[in-house]
């Protein structure tokens, strides 16, 4: 019968140890032998009542113990224990019951008690499986931690990210000692090798931080000394009026500044702000210079203007020999007169080829088809480049304004490559 549908209570009847015990005269109660030819076993006298209370006696004792491994089969029954707590009970059942002298069904008490223990041993075997899986998903979890540790121990130092690394490793860290304080604990054996794993990768993670930032401060120093030089360069130039040269010059410390790289922020910043007002003092120069030209520039537009006004009275040149020596000296003053701003070359150009080429054709010089579709073409190059540069000015000038170097080199060179084009288109 299984230890969950054993009865709750056990009571021997005082008819059935009558068949199991005599008391003599004295009150000395003996339990009869279980087979024929076997011994009477002394179990203790009663002294305060007849043959029956003291037979009740000496019962209601190894009833008390039977109740008591009943007790404890419902506990297995329920696994209200660990394996481990209820094997010392049925032990302390075991001692009683071999160590005294009952009056009562022996057998039948120690036959519960082995079906007790079976029930224990069933519930330790689940203990244990338990335990191997516990113990298993513990050794994962410290798996986990010694795999990420070493991770960032292995981490590439330029790319690491070292103050959320540190911070990872030392919850890393508590979380491998969490683990230590909570169960199932790890055998040595098991705990040993990663925690050797966990320290090794702790220790390199260390070095390497304290490796990348030698090197970093070291680095830093050298690009601040460098820097400081280019500074030095720049607050050299900055009083130049050689603007072409000059230019050219700030945009290769420019291309140093970069290559360089980045400083620590604040010696950084500072650098750079000593840096930018070198520059700016020199291009603050040169453009109130530029301005300086642009406003030359417009006298020279309203002597041509007055110039082509006195050339086209001269027009439609009916009588080209009575004007030529006229003619001829308002085109060496036109020539003379110098640039105009860039917004009026080409109408101004168009405007002086209009009255040449009415001129040429009035003297009957005209130009052969050949020579007229060449012209064509090369004011056709002559517009277009026009054009080009004075949009790359208005880059380089919103390049300028933004601060943005590299944009601001990209149009000084194409700006300056077309003005050379420019004035070999013009030359020939």
């Amino acid at each position: 019968m299984s230890p969950a549908v054993k009865p709750t209570y056990h009571q021997t009847s005082l008819d059935e140890i009558r068949d199991r015990a005599r008391v003599d005269a004295e009150g000395h109660v003996y339990a009869l032998p279980s087979e024929p030819g076997g011994e009477e076993k002394y179990v203790g006298q009663y002294s305060a009542g007849g043959e029956d209370e003291a037979l009740q006696y000496f019962t209601r004792k190894f009833d008390d113990l039977y109740n008591r491994a009943l007790l404890l089969a419902a506990r297995v029954a329920t696994q209200a224990d660990s394996a481990a707590h209820l094997r010392a009970s049925r032990e302390q059942l075991v001692s009683e019951l071999e160590e005294g002298t009952w009056l009562g069904d022996v057998e039948e008490l120690r036959s519960l008690l082995s079906e007790v223990q079976a029930g224990i041993e069933a519930i330790a075997a689940e203990e244990a499986k338990q335990n191997e899986q516990a113990l298993a998903a513990k050794v994962a979890v410290r798996e986990e931690i010694v795999a990420e540790a070493e991770a960032l121990a292995d981490a590439d130092p330029d790319s690491q990210h070292w103050k959320t690394a540190q911070a990872r490793m030392a919850e890393l860290f508590e979380a491998w000692k969490a683990e230590q304080r909570t169960p199932p604990r790890l055998t040595k054996a098991q705990e040993d090798p990663l925690w050797r794993r966990f320290r090794d990768a702790r220790s390199r993670f260390e070095r390497s931080r304290k490796a990348f930032f030698v090197r970093r401060d070291k680095e830093a120093a050298e690009i601040k000394r460098a820097k400081e030089e280019l500074i030095a360069e720049a607050e050299a130039l900055q009083s130049s009026t050689e603007w072409g040269a000059t230019t050219k010059a700030y945009h290769r410390l420019m291309d140093r500044w970069k290559a360089l790289g980045r400083g620590p922020r604040k010696t950084e910043d500072a650098q750079w702000a000593r840096f930018r007002a070198a520059q700016d003092v020199f291009f603050s120069a040169r453009e109130q210079a530029n301005a300086k030209i642009d406003a030359e520039y417009a006298e020279n537009l309203k002597r041509k203007e007055e110039i082509l006004e006195k050339l086209r009275e001269l027009m439609p040149f009916t009588k080209p020999e009575a004007v030529r020596d006229r003619y001829l000296k308002l085109i060496e003053q036109w020539d003379a007169a110098g640039k105009v701003p860039r917004g009026d070359v080409k109408r101004m150009e168009r405007a002086i080829a209009e009255v040449q080429e009415a001129y040429r054709e009035a003297t009957g010089a005209g130009r052969s088809p050949r020579e007229a579709a060449r012209s064509d073409r090369q004011n056709e190059m002559l517009t277009q480049l026009e054009e080009t540069i004075e949009q790359l000015e208005q880059d380089l000038a919103a390049a300028q304004a933004s601060g943005d170097a590299a944009r601001q080199k990209e149009a000084e060179e194409a700006l300056a490559a077309r003005r050379s084009w420019l004035e070999m288109l013009k030359s020939a």
